[in-house]
């Protein structure tokens, strides 16, 4: 787990599904003591995490990709699903009053994108891969080394890359509008996204501070 401090938002970057996550969570939420919480989730799946919350009863269906996934960080620790890093955070917003915001895609613009970057050979080359994957032997020794190799084997065709740089540009741009209206954003995102996510909401802060002109002429 890694936290990168960018004007007003706390970025954490979380490995989605290990339990071992959730005291993490609770351990930084009560050092920065935030006054709201981002989740890289779309709309559709932060509903679902209020009902679950809520105590009702919600079918989670994994994909081929989630389930091989999670079979494979099973060797690091315990998996669950929804990822316990954004359970965690959700309920300690919800027990301190704060409100919680998806900053991912909603369906249909996740749709919209998909369809624009993915191409059918690629799908099926992803498809392919996934298949690949469920008998690949990883080597690395830590958990965290295990979800950049892991998000390097999937994201090598380049409309899967492309996708996931949008969502990137996405998120940082919802936790942009946020900062406008709140101090201290505590933002759980995905350990591999953390990086570009952190440079693009810089180059926002940049921007923003010194106009279009200024951040021009120091590139």
């Amino acid at each position: 787990m890694e936290i990168m401090d960018i004007g007003k938002i706390f970025l954490l970057g979380s490995i989605q599904g290990l339990t071992s996550e959730k005291s993490e969570i609770k351990k930084l939420f009560e050092k920065i003591k935030p006054d709201a919480v981002a989740l890289p989730v779309s709309n559709e799946e932060l509903e679902g995490l209020k009902k679950l919350s809520d105590g009702e009863e919600q079918e989670i269906l994994l994909s081929g990709y989630e389930e091989v996934y999670a079979r494979k960080l099973a060797a690091y620790g315990e998996v669950k699903v929804p990822p316990p890093s954004l359970t965690e955070a959700f309920e300690l917003a919800k027990k301190n009053n704060l409100p919680v915001y998806a900053v991912d895609m909603n369906d249909k613009e996740y749709t919209g994108v998909f369809i624009k970057n993915i191409s059918t050979i690629q799908l099926i080359l992803y498809s392919l891969k996934i298949k690949k994957l469920r008998k690949k032997r990883f080597k690395s020794k830590t958990s965290e080394d295990f979800i950049f190799e892991w998000d390097k084997i999937v994201n090598k065709l380049k409309g899967f890359r492309a996708l996931e740089k949008k969502r990137e540009e996405h998120i940082s741009k919802k936790l942009s509008e946020l900062s406008e209206k709140h101090n201290r954003i505590l933002a759980v995102v995905e350990l591999q996204r953390l990086k570009g996510i952190s440079e693009i909401l810089s180059r926002n802060i940049q921007k923003t501070l010194y106009g279009d002109s200024i951040y021009r002429s120091n590139i």
